[in-house]
């Protein structure tokens, strides 16, 4: 059974096993492009926002922070110094998890699921902006489907790109969903040799946009017209203080950071006018909705001193997978004694030794918390993931200091991995 098989009948055995034999002989683009096919395949049945793609986009993100892979990256630059044979044992973890997140989700039936017979035209790729811009507003799932396909047949759509950042940025609702879905998606988006892999991410998020993108721009939004190409990136250093918030008050299930997050990461990568950053960031402070508190009310000491809440009855068990016994051998005998911390019964035994952290222990507390993230939830959790990128990613941006990113995923994880 392949991988795509084994997700829609919810095997996550066979999943996983699909995945290994992938990692093992294929290339880094094709077990992704697989990945964001299963995907593609979420049918959000409770609420109106499918995850899946994000939690891809999270999960390939922190593999990518623990370095180089034969199977599953090229050319990453390690965040984190971990020795190789346990960075591939971690970064394979990860994506058994992945696998088994993407059997246990709500899948389409197939008379309903995402489609493949697109009529692709041979439209400039003006017209299909133009083509791509009216359907959406207009609701017409089918034009924007067929547009998006061909503004997607280059290697490195930009104008694609550029207009879903720009459009979703308009009304991203009050949990920035709006917003972080179709991002986390465009940035994982099949390459056009992948061709049904493509077409189902497209369908995916054709039948996402539709439905969120208001019919007209709202009053005040200033549109950006010159989608051709990649913007210079504009200094965030300015809204340091609302990053810092979103942490803090990270709100409901960490959306306030998870939007700042793919805020800042989509200007890092040239989608954004420096006005829609504007724009953005004024919503992004509306749905923290307490007023902003300074940067220098913000430290890790004053933080710190309200106390987390989230003790626990039991220490948790990791999720079983392949290599879960090794990973676990290596946790319960590291030296530093930092997850055993992390996961002790009391919130506070981790809390207070942030501050005694040296700089060689902070790759095991990153690493450490992304295991955390990932292993200890329900195979169909997804904030606790999404939430734990992000927010160690604004510490790569120089937004947020790694103490206080530390103490806030900390926390964070202690609220919402309560229930095992």
């Amino acid at each position: 059974m392949d991988f795509f098989q084994a997700c829609l009948k919810a095997d996550g055995r066979a999943a996983v096993n699909a995945v290994r034999k992938m990692h093992s002989s294929a290339r880094p683009s094709a077990v992704w492009a697989v990945l964001m096919h299963g995907a593609a395949w979420h049918e959000q049945r409770t609420y109106d926002t499918p995850h899946s793609t994000i939690v891809v986009n999270s999960i390939h993100r922190m593999i990518e922070d623990l370095g180089s892979h034969p199977g599953l990256t090229q050319d990453a630059v390690a965040k984190v110094e971990i020795d190789d044979e346990r960075r591939e044992e971690v970064q394979e973890l990860l994506v058994h998890r992945l696998a088994l997140h993407l059997t246990d989700i709500d899948h389409w039936v197939l008379e309903k699921g995402p489609r493949y017979n697109v009529e692709k035209g041979v439209d400039s790729p003006d017209n299909a902006l133009r083509k791509f811009v009216s359907s959406v507003r207009q609701k017409s799932d089918v034009g924007a489907w067929e547009a998006s396909v061909i503004l997607a047949e280059k290697e490195d759509p930009v104008r694609l790109k550029r207009i879903i950042a720009s459009l979703t940025a308009e009304e991203p609702d009050k949990l920035g969903h709006g917003y972080i879905m179709p991002y986390s998606l465009v940035s994982e988006l099949p390459a056009p040799e992948y061709t049904r892999p493509q077409v189902a991410v497209l369908w995916h998020l054709m039948e996402y946009l539709v439905r969120k993108v208001p019919s007209k721009s709202p009053d005040g939004y200033l549109k950006d017209d010159k989608l051709s190409k990649l913007t210079k990136p504009t200094d965030l250093m300015q809204y340091r203080d609302v990053f810092l918030n979103s942490v803090v008050n990270f709100g409901m299930l960490g959306h306030n950071a998870i939007f700042a997050h793919r805020i800042a990461e989509s200007n890092g990568n040239g989608l954004l006018t420096k006005d829609t950053v504007a724009w953005l960031i004024d919503r992004l402070t509306q749905n923290i909705g307490s007023p902003i508190v300074s940067e220098d009310k913000l430290t890790f000491d004053s933080v710190s001193k309200k106390k987390g809440k989230d003790d626990w009855d039991h220490e948790p068990e990791l999720m079983r997978l392949p290599h879960t016994k090794s990973v676990e051998e290596w946790l319960s005998n590291e030296s530093t004694g930092i997850w055993s911390k992390m996961i002790h019964k009391e919130s506070s035994e981790f809390e207070v030794s942030i501050s005694g952290l040296e700089d060689e222990d902070w790759s095991f507390v990153r690493t450490f918390q992304y295991l955390m993230s990932t292993l200890l939830g329900e195979h169909g959790s997804t904030h606790v993931i999404i939430f734990t990128q992000s927010v160690w990613h604004l510490v790569d941006f120089g937004l947020v200091p790694r103490d206080l990113a530390a103490l806030q995923v900390h926390r964070m994880l202690r609220q919402y991995l309560s229930d095992w």
